[in-house]
């Protein structure tokens, strides 16, 4: 049973991928009418809204004082690349395939961090591994006649390899940065790599659709700032878990807004993808108690 100083934080993290999730599905309503660049742009540039509010109150006026910008530049590259290969990803793909496909990003950080923070895999963590990836594969459905992008399926993969290496950098480095001032910080790396790559060329929006866009970005920026939130809160086995409702919500939200339902090999692919957290964070016992 979840402990009452736990319950707060808890839903908080829920919350957080409840507005990563939704800042996705706007991503993919407005991707048919705007470029990419331009979308990831407004993007960043409004989840700045909520992150500044956030890193002020946590940290001060001068938090931008003594920053490792090295490390917060190099971050927020790695970042921005895994930001923008995962919302690529989502435009060819549904929301039920997305989500098993990233869920690769922690296995990914379990296998780097053995090469580059000497921790160690054991079984279960082989185990976990093996049947992440073989639910990735699943989802992809390799077998007959799939509809399914598998472009669409390696944008994803990349941007779930940025974002691991993105965490792997953190965790080296941790001593660098808090998160806040992370999180802030790659987001405006992203909205300058974004405006120099779009060539400062601005196709017009409706107001109903730049509405739309602050909208999703301030659904990053809140969902970022209640995932730190969480990570810092709760146990890792505890917020690992907070992590799932994504999956959840992600094939949810897909059934409302495009009517995509799971095929058969979506929902084994997810089983297996969950059967793997369910192992990993349940019966690791190498975990160490600095792991978010």
């Amino acid at each position: 049973m979840l402990s009452k100083s736990y319950v707060y934080p808890f839903f908080i993290s829920l919350s957080g991928y409840v507005f990563m999730v939704s800042m996705d599905t706007v991503i993919k309503v407005l991707g048919s009418n705007y470029p990419i660049l331009q979308l990831l742009f407004l993007n960043a540039l409004f989840s700045l809204i909520p992150l500044t509010f956030f890193i002020v109150k946590n940290h001060g006026l001068n938090f931008y004082k003594d920053q490792n910008y090295k490390f917060q530049t190099v971050r927020g590259l790695l970042h921005t690349l895994g930001f923008l290969f995962v919302l690529m990803g989502v435009l060819k793909l549904p929301l039920s395939i997305v989500y098993p496909v990233l869920f690769t990003s922690p296995l990914m950080l379990l296998i780097m961090s053995h090469f580059f923070l000497s921790e160690n895999i054991n079984l279960t963590r082989v185990i976990a591994i093996f049947l992440g990836f073989l639910g990735v594969i699943i989802s992809a459905e390799p077998f007959g006649n799939s509809q399914v992008s598998f472009l669409g399926i390696f944008y994803v993969f990349i941007g779930a390899f940025c974002i691991a290496s993105t965490n792997l950098l953190t965790r080296k480095y941790f001593n660098l940065s808090s998160s806040f001032a992370a999180s802030f910080f790659s987001m405006v790396i992203s909205v300058i790599a974004f405006l120099i790559a779009m060539k400062f060329q601005f196709y017009p929006m409706t107001l109903h659709d730049l509405f739309f866009s602050l909208l999703g970005g301030v659904f990053a920026g809140l969902g970022i700032s209640a995932i730190v939130y969480g990570s810092r809160m709760l146990p890792a086995s505890i917020y690992g878990m907070t992590s799932y409702f994504q999956l959840i919500y992600g094939i949810i939200l897909g059934w409302l807004v495009f009517q995509q339902l799971p095929t058969f090999f979506n929902y084994l692919g997810i089983l297996f993808v969950f059967s793997a957290g369910i192992i990993l964070f349940y019966f690791d016992k190498s975990k160490s108690k600095n792991e978010t």
